[in-house]
């Protein structure tokens, strides 16, 4: 046995094919949990490799068979449109949106919009219940809206995140990634098998269950049923009921935690910079407040406020893993055999200092200039939050119609201002991207905060 050890870790830190590549730590080549865990379980695996990859080079070994990445140039060749390297069905398997018609589709926004404003219109109207107690806070009230927008998309019907901020009751509904909650269910039920205690998380879990159940068998009575929803197109589409229900439930988690995260970060940040806010509320009130789509792109400080929020904020934290194809690639000068397993995260390069000085500062002009040179390339090539090519979200353009959607409207209402007026240094104050965990999605450390009043 101390034989066969020996000769296995012999193998793994200096005969492997990646065993010429600097380890994530001295336990990486035997094992990605061993390292990883304790910085995944305190949400700083996106926040410490790129720091890695700064000291140690573009290729980082974080696994027996597993590579991280930091380069624009090997994320063109790893998820280019023409790339040979493919999804981990291990990762993918539970998403099935490929080949099938989506209400995501650019072609469809304009029908989305009067959804969305529906929902906008009553969050805006909470809002101003909520202020009455104190300043917002933004996590909170964003996702509520978020999840209201989404679940409507979804399923047809919102799923009450803007009552439950109405009546001061925290939504009993449980919403995230099912695959990552599996292990965490599974403990709860032994708990509750053996000593009686039902946890919260679960019994929500299961509420959300049977809401979506309910969504499925409202879809199919044509008297009942919405006629916009995901949920409706994909079974229309001959998908069985079941996956169907799941791909819609699926949608839920990453679709409001990132775009809620994005809303509250750009409206923590335009709190801080009177000016720049004052002069988007301008720009709006010129064109007339509009709701369609390319009246709003036509918006040069409203699309640059969006951007940067986007950038800013970088919500969409998760790695994307890729296999590396049949006979194996030359990356970065190194051969990486196929069957590895490579991944980096978009948000890396949201955070490029050449491309983005100060990266860490929400600065909106940085999307003003107009013209064409080489800082505005190199910033327009490291904008890829929502990854590119095959790759690219298909959420993508629903999300920048939500926050478009979302910001103008809260402001042609309200005039924003700091919860805290501590963290105010001017007129044009520069937020700081505020200290946060990433896992899925990246989540503010301390709650972001602001007092809203009406405009008159």
């Amino acid at each position: 046995m101390w034989f066969i050890t020996s000769s296995a870790l012999l193998y793994t830190y200096f005969l492997s094919p990646l065993a010429s590549l600097p380890n994530a730590g001295i336990l990486a080549p035997v094992s990605r949990l061993l390292w990883e865990f304790p910085a995944e379980y305190r949400g700083r695996i996106t926040l410490d490799l790129p720091k890695l990859h700064r000291a140690l080079g573009p290729l980082i070994r974080i696994g027996p068979n597993q590579v991280s990445f930091y380069s624009l140039e090997i994320y063109k060749a790893v998820h280019g449109p023409i790339s040979l390297f493919f999804k981990d069905s291990r990762v993918y398997s539970q998403f099935v949106q490929d080949g099938h018609p989506a209400l995501f589709s650019i072609t469809k926004v304009p029908a989305l919009t009067e959804m969305m404003l529906r929902q906008i219109d009553k969050w805006i109207n909470c809002l101003a219940i909520l202020d009455a107690k104190g300043p917002l806070n933004l996590g909170l009230v964003c996702r509520a809206l978020e999840s209201d927008i989404l679940s409507t998309f979804a399923f047809g019907d919102a799923i009450g995140g803007i009552d439950s901020l109405e009546t001061g009751e925290e939504l009993a509904i449980y919403v995230n990634f099912q695959d990552l909650t599996g292990l965490w269910h599974l403990a709860a039920a032994l708990i509750f098998r053996f000593s009686g205690w039902e946890l919260s998380s679960v019994i929500s879990s299961q509420r959300f269950d049977n809401w979506a159940n309910a969504q499925l068998v409202a879809m199919k009575d044509s008297e009942k049923g919405s006629g916009l929803s995901f949920l409706k197109v994909m079974a229309g589409a001959r998908m069985p009921e079941q996956t169907a229900l799941s791909e819609a439930k699926e949608m839920l988690g990453p679709g409001t935690d990132t775009t809620s995260a994005t809303l509250a970060h750009i409206l923590y940040a335009l709190s801080l910079n009177q000016i720049f806010r004052a002069d988007l509320v301008t720009d709006l009130e010129a064109s007339d407040w509009p709701t369609d789509m390319s009246a709003l792109e036509a918006i040069p400080r409203l699309v640059a406020a969006v951007k940067e929020g986007i950038r800013w904020t970088g919500a969409a934290a998760a790695m994307l893993p890729r296999i590396v194809p049949r006979g194996g690639q030359l990356l970065a000068g190194k051969h990486l055999p196929e069957g590895t397993m490579i991944s980096s995260s978009p948000i890396w390069y949201l955070r490029d200092e050449i491309a983005f000085p100060n990266p860490e500062l929400y600065r909106p002009s940085r999307w003003l200039d107009p013209g064409k040179n080489e800082a505005t390339s190199l910033r327009d090539e490291y904008y890829i939050p929502f990854s590119r090519g095959a790759s690219t979200c298909i959420g993508n353009h629903f999300a920048y119609l939500e926050l478009f959607l979302s910001l103008s409207q809260v402001l042609k209402r309200y005039s924003i201002h700091p919860g805290d007026q501590s963290t105010v240094t001017g007129p044009s104050h520069e937020a700081v991207l505020p200290s946060r965990r990433e896992w899925v999605a990246a989540v503010p450390v301390h709650r972001l905060k602001v007092t809203p009043r009406e405009r008159h």
